[in-house]
């Protein structure tokens, strides 16, 4: 038999038979490629269809109120509101906005709760005091389904826009994740857009680099004669100790930086030390030094910490044995009042100007007590996401009011979305108003407060 090559009729040899192998890969990244931009038309559709929504809601009515617009004050550069009557403050905290199909339902859930709620307060001015949106797979950590945190995060923002109210931020370790589509920076950055009439958060400080400390604000309270009457300082107590998903499975959170504190030091000095106001996400170590003089007491008073209100209901942590996830929970091998230098630095130990901090992050604690002179509050949060069955459980859900007096005086106070507000508890699913999320081992007298 020849083993002469076969020519067809052109006078060529005919051309091998190649394998299947290589089309299985090429099918695979086509089938992926599709499904993800399926997955983005559908989640952009979604994020509209909740702007609609939004849009469906009045503005609120401010015309019975001598509304404080905020301005630049030449002296200082900062964000100003003058006034002589009291101002209103609302914080809201963990919105936990999931942006995506899985959770149009719950999203549409925090919306109406949040609108009511505005509607109804018509505050001066909102703080949300982080964690904005909840951008992760879903159903997987019941995250929305989307990771482009900038839409959900551009979603929040159009709640207040569009509402009308006076708004600026802090981030938590939520609005953005290791597997998000926007960083932090950039994210800081929508929020400064000057499309946004009422957001008036403007980055006074940041430290770059790759996990850059981005909300960094200070808000002056002046009267009409110039005296400032309070500094509201946010803060950016930042996410996760790296962009690793170790640091994120291992709730490896961050700290208020050193960079931060000087610079919250030494602009405080600059405006003559007035007394301060604090927010910020995650809470600093003090918060669990407070809670365990308090629960080595049976909640009693110490020498230095009084509680005052509110419950701890987060689950216990076998490792750290705390209800209190703060920043630098993972290090151990520090003393929890050195963690950081923020309450050293700002509060009696420093200059002495710290009166209050406000925190989320511990999305069921609620908690309100003094603690060396400065109050520690805990906010109501909003979230109906993160944790399984918080969707139902009413008791956590609401805002938080601190109002400055004419004299400068702050109060705190606590208002629940459902006893205090009137809203729904079937509109959407059925909320429980009679008991905790969890048992969170606070005194009895604490518990049957927060259910009554």
């Amino acid at each position: 038999m020849s083993k002469e090559k076969r020519i067809d009729k052109h006078g060529a040899p005919p051309k091998k038979k190649g394998g299947l192998w290589w089309r299985i890969p090429m099918w695979i990244v086509i089938v992926a490629a599709l499904c993800f931009l399926s997955a983005c038309a559908v989640n952009l559709g979604v994020s509209l269809q909740l702007r609609q929504y939004i849009s469906s809601f009045d503005p609120v009515d401010y015309s019975d109120v001598d509304r404080v617009v905020p301005e630049i004050d030449s002296e200082t550069g900062y964000y100003t509101f003058t006034t002589d009557r009291e101002l209103k403050i609302m914080m809201l905290t963990d919105i936990h906005l999931g942006g995506g199909f899985w959770s149009i339902k719950k999203d549409q859930k925090t919306v109406y709760e949040i609108i009511t709620m505005l509607q109804k307060e018509k505050p001066d001015l909102v703080i949300l005091d982080g964690d904005n949106t909840f951008s992760v797979p879903g159903p997987v950590y019941n995250g929305g389904g989307t990771l482009n945190n900038y839409m959900s995060a551009h979603d929040v923002i159009e709640i207040f826009n569009h509402e009308g109210v006076y708004f600026s931020t802090v981030f938590g370790n939520h609005d953005t994740e290791v597997f998000d589509y926007t960083g932090r920076q950039r994210l800081g950055e929508l929020y400064m857009e000057d499309r946004f009439e009422y957001c008036i958060f403007d980055q006074n400080f940041t430290d770059g680099g790759d996990l850059p400390s981005v909300t960094n604000q200070i808000i002056l309270v002046k009267s009409t004669k110039g005296d400032i009457k309070k500094a509201i300082l946010l803060v950016d107590s930042n996410a996760y100790v790296d962009n690793s998903i170790k640091a994120v499975l291992e709730w490896n959170y961050d700290i208020i930086r050193d960079s931060t504190v000087d610079w919250a030091e030494d602009s405080l000095k600059k405006l003559g030390s007035p007394e301060t106001v604090a927010f910020f996400h995650i809470p600093t170590s003090e918060f669990r030094v407070a809670y365990e003089e308090l629960a080595a007491n049976d909640f009693k008073d110490t020498k230095d910490t009084k509680y005052i209100s509110g419950v701890w209901d987060e689950l216990m942590d076998e490792t750290t044995n705390s209800r209190i996830w703060h920043g630098g929970i993972t290090k151990t091998d520090v003393p929890l009042a050195d963690i950081d230098r923020f309450f050293e630095t700002l509060g009696p130990d420093g200059l002495g100007i710290l009166e209050a901090c406000y925190c989320g992050h511990d999305h069921v604690n609620n908690a309100f007590v003094n603690y060396k002179g400065v109050d520690l509050c805990y906010g109501y949060s909003i979230d109906n996401l993160a944790y399984e069955d918080i969707n139902y459980s009413g008791l956590q859900r609401g805002s938080t009011i601190i109002t400055i007096g004419p004299d400068g005086k702050r109060t705190t106070e606590y208002k629940n979305a459902y006893k205090d507000y009137g809203l729904s508890t079937d509109m959407f699913v059925d909320i429980y108003l009679d008991k905790l999320l969890y048992d969170g081992g606070v005194p009895e007298s604490a518990v049957k407060a927060q259910t009554e």
